[in-house]
């Protein structure tokens, strides 16, 4: 197996400066699916084919930083560490979601979608790491995202889909401990409730019970969902915890 990067960004900047009509808009479905109706032919369903100044901004912003050039190096590391397989590549494509100016993607729920509902996309070789209009990108975060979204994507392929909460917990688990050189932790921070919570729910397969033990409270409410009493990215906090609890050696 190994990654190989898809150029978008120069693609959906050419896009971009066409007039927001149908026209664009049309254009960008045919990028997206080519020919053929209901399929993807370029991994770009992340971006606003309606992006205004700030998506362009942005977009711009990680072609002057050669995001796709980092991304390629990232990935040419990664695959020297993989076990070859070469009947499937799987391929990268950069994505950018506006989270800001358009009503395209609302930040929790597609951030979610990006990480726990990836079946059509691994269905397809395709990875799609997403970086945001509201983000300062910097090298050091296209270097994490790429890894974060790789190393999810062979969770899927080895493991499998994650259904229940348990299983959502040890995807993430499985990112930081394999895509993160030093995990860090806030000092103090207390899981009990965290792993009470899994303890009653872990086998849960519920949306909302997943959603709001990975994002919390007050991403749940934003969105009318239930709540738990969960506080902001608990579950991602608990997995680097559990993570970074893997990479250290044991004392005596």
């Amino acid at each position: 197996m190994k990654f190989e990067l898809i150029s978008v960004l120069s693609t959906i900047e050419r896009l971009y400066d066409l007039p927001r009509t149908r026209e664009r808009f049309n254009k960008y479905l045919y990028l997206l699916q080519g020919d053929t109706k209901n399929e993807m032919v370029l991994p770009i369903a992340s971006f606003n084919p309606m992006g205004k100044e700030l998506a362009t901004e942005k977009l711009k912003r990680l072609i002057q930083l050669n995001a796709e050039g980092i991304a390629a190096q990232e990935l040419a590391r990664i695959n020297s560490t993989l076990e070859k397989h070469p009947h499937r590549t799987i391929r990268v494509a950069l994505n950018l979601a506006d989270d800001v100016e358009g009503s395209w993607s609302e930040y929790y729920s597609t951030d979610y979608k990006s990480k726990f509902e990836i079946a059509s996309l691994v269905k397809r070789n395709f990875c799609t790491p997403i970086f945001w209009t509201r983000e300062s990108v910097t090298e050091e975060i296209i270097v994490q995202r790429v890894r974060e979204y790789v190393f999810r994507t062979l969770f899927w392929v080895h493991r499998g889909p994650p259904k229940s909460l348990q299983d959502c917990l040890e995807q993430e688990i499985y990112v930081q401990a394999n895509s993160t050189d030093e995990i860090s932790l806030p000092k103090n921070q207390d899981f009990g409730n965290t792993e009470k919570f899994l303890s009653e729910h872990a086998d849960s397969e519920d949306y909302n019970v997943k959603f709001n033990f990975f994002y919390g409270d007050e991403a749940s409410k934003s969105l009318e969902y239930a709540t738990y009493g969960i506080l902001p990215y608990e579950g991602f906090e608990y997995a680097k915890f559990l993570a970074k609890r893997k990479q250290e050696p044991l004392s005596d």
